[in-house]
């Protein structure tokens, strides 16, 4: 195990500039590396350090063009097969407003974000809003539905400027 430690220390960099070389992507490239090194650990005889450097830039390489055979062979997924719960623009466009909702929420006086969140949140009633906070049942009515105009101008503004 030391020998591979000593190996990696010494052409780890070596052999990902070489597979930057060959994918002109820093990701992919660090993908072959480690690709590279998990094959020698689970194929390789024992070899000299000597060598190591030539045997490791092409095993980089057998990777390299392995993935491309593979690749070759992908297609790409129809349209109508693809998961529309999996887009990754809806779920930063959803990311994103739940983010602003969460920033309006939190810009609610303290007595509306309070009676909303109860009501909201832990699906209390008006009476028992009214009575964990102190206030009379139309007054927790009263907040409550203060609180959701103030959130519904603050998300229709935020629509009107992005």
């Amino acid at each position: 195990m030391d020998d591979i430690v000593t190996i990696y220390r010494r052409h780890a960099s070596a052999v990902f500039r070489f597979a930057w070389g060959l994918t002109g992507d820093r990701s992919a490239a660090e993908d072959l590396v480690s690709e590279t090194f998990t094959r020698l650990l689970t194929r390789a005889p024992r070899i000299e350090t000597r060598t190591a450097l030539a045997y490791l830039l092409a095993i980089a390489r057998n990777a390299y063009l392995s993935g491309r055979r593979r690749r070759r062979r992908e297609v790409p997924l129809a349209e109508e097969l693809r998961d529309p719960g999996n887009d990754l623009v809806s779920r930063l466009d959803d990311q994103a407003r739940l983010a602003s909702v969460l920033s309006a929420v939190r810009d609610l006086p303290e007595s509306e974000r309070a009676a909303l969140l109860l009501r909201v949140d832990h699906d209390l009633s008006y009476d028992e809003i009214a009575s964990a906070l102190g206030i009379s049942v139309a007054a927790a009515k009263v907040r409550v539905h203060r609180a959701r105009l103030r959130l519904a101008n603050a998300m229709n503004s935020n629509r009107r400027n992005p």
